[in-house]
């Protein structure tokens, strides 16, 4: 399979502490890392880890961080090919700061990965031919994702769409998509810029609600949508049928990664055409393997090692 991530790439500044900080106050952090992120290359890299023959269009900067992010990201196969180097502005630079329960916070300066522009984009167009999947999320311009939505809706690509961070965005894209994964917050934060009110609070614990909530986006053009919902698991939806499933039990450490991981892996099996429950529990299995261990792309498994998991493993039931 040929996948094709059109997305952002990072350097990651990660700090550990007990307690995120409340206003005003400083809390002393350890255990200070430097590591390679962003959506886009989180996912590339999960996409590559899994067996996929999978290209990375970004625009990285000119910079010390970015130089080293570029080996950082081909040392696990992934293919540069078709990125930029952009001679004017620094790369993009994320300060994570991760609690004890592995929940954490985040200050991004995305730099030149939002210069990303639809010419670099038709610059790749050939790529397109034969490609299988495309993802995308919402950390390059518009212009890049739409003109990428464009090339690949012209090749048969599946076009999964990770809305992560939220910003407002044009709605044309929903109907361009095969899959969109948010989690309740971006479903929230989506679903109030489309309708103009609260349809679903970011804490919502109603799962009725979140189905109605998550059936706009259907209504909208998009073919299925999975909710993610953390510890409680996720809600799919398609036209025809909703499902609930739970997630794997494990010790979190650290979540950085997991939700790219859990799109790009939901997004592979759902490009080979397994079956909903095959392709939720593949990817929830990668997802609760990163959130055992420190950091993003160094925390994103091998195929092996889902497959190993998944058979000592079973998932539990919708929390």
């Amino acid at each position: 399979m040929k996948g094709i991530v059109v997305g952002s790439a990072n350097t990651d500044l990660i700090i550990h502490v007990d307690k995120l900080p409340a206003l005003g106050n400083t809390e002393v952090g350890h255990g200070f890392t430097r590591g390679p992120g962003g959506k886009g290359a989180n996912q590339a890299v999960c996409l590559s880890q899994l067996g996929v023959d999978t290209h990375f269009i970004g625009r990285f900067g000119k910079d010390e961080f970015s130089s080293i992010l570029i080996e950082d990201i081909k040392s696990y196969g992934v293919r540069l090919n078709y990125s930029v180097i952009d001679e004017k502005r620094q790369g993009g630079v994320v300060f994570i700061v991760v609690d004890k329960t592995g929940n954490n916070t985040m200050i991004a300066d995305f730099g030149s990965n939002m210069y990303l522009s639809a010419e670099d984009i038709e610059n790749a167009e050939k790529l397109f031919d034969d490609a299988d999947l495309l993802l995308l999320q919402f950390e390059v311009s518009e212009e890049a994702n739409k003109k990428a939505i464009s090339i690949a809706k012209r090749n048969d690509c599946r076009i999964v769409l990770n809305p992560a961070p939220f910003r407002i965005f044009d709605p044309e894209i929903l109907s361009n998509v095969d899959v969109i994964t948010p989690n309740l917050f971006e479903l929230s934060q989506i679903l109030k810029y489309l309708e103009g009110k609260d349809i679903v609070k970011q804490d919502e614990m109603d799962i009725d609600r979140i189905e109605k909530a998550a059936r706009i986006l259907l209504e909208r053009g998009v073919s299925c949508v999975v909710v993610t919902l953390g510890s409680r698991g996720c809600l799919y939806l398609d036209k025809s049928e909703v499902r609930k499933f739970g997630t794997f039990r494990v010790q979190p450490v650290d979540s950085t990664a997991a939700g790219d991981t859990f799109t790009s892996a939901f997004a592979l099996k759902y490009t080979e055409g397994k079956s909903i429950d095959d392709a939720i529990r593949f990817a929830s299995a990668a997802a609760a393997i990163v959130v055992t261990r420190k950091g993003a792309i160094k925390s994103i498994p091998t195929i092996e090692e889902v497959e190993d998991f998944l058979q000592r493993n079973r998932i539990q039931k919708f929390q």
